[in-house]
């Protein structure tokens, strides 16, 4: 083996043990974690339902919807608080109208959606 295939070598294992380094550390690039990383075929970061542990998908999606829902309710109160104090908050309200997380009846009533349910 010649001298390059020697350093050829040795850098191999340099550029791994770099990129193990800054994959610990969080600064690792998107290829080197690719290249040197070790892939999993599970996701941990998302804990399974347990409702979906029993069987019931469907009791997972209701539950899913509820803490929606109840968010944007209370999101809507947020901003219509807030406008009632007098801080700029109609552009948020707008905004959630917009993406259809509320919806409007009349002038100046604003309710949030369900998810799931078609609101007009």
């Amino acid at each position: 083996m010649g001298i390059f295939g020697i350093a050829k070598k040795g850098f191999g294992m340099l550029g791994k043990a770099r990129a193990k380094k800054r994959m610990l550390s969080g600064t690792s690039t998107r290829a080197e974690r690719l290249k040197h990383g070790e892939r999993s075929p599970d996701i941990k970061s998302v804990p399974v339902s347990p409702s979906v542990k029993k069987g019931d998908v469907k009791e997972s999606m209701r539950l899913g919807r509820q803490h929606f829902y109840l968010k944007n309710i209370d999101e809507v109160n947020k901003h219509v608080t807030d406008i009632k104090k007098g801080i700029k908050a109609k552009k948020g309200l707008k905004q959630m109208r917009d993406t259809k997380r509320a919806f409007k009846i009349g002038k100046e009533k604003t309710f949030p959606s369900e998810p799931g349910k078609k609101n007009e």
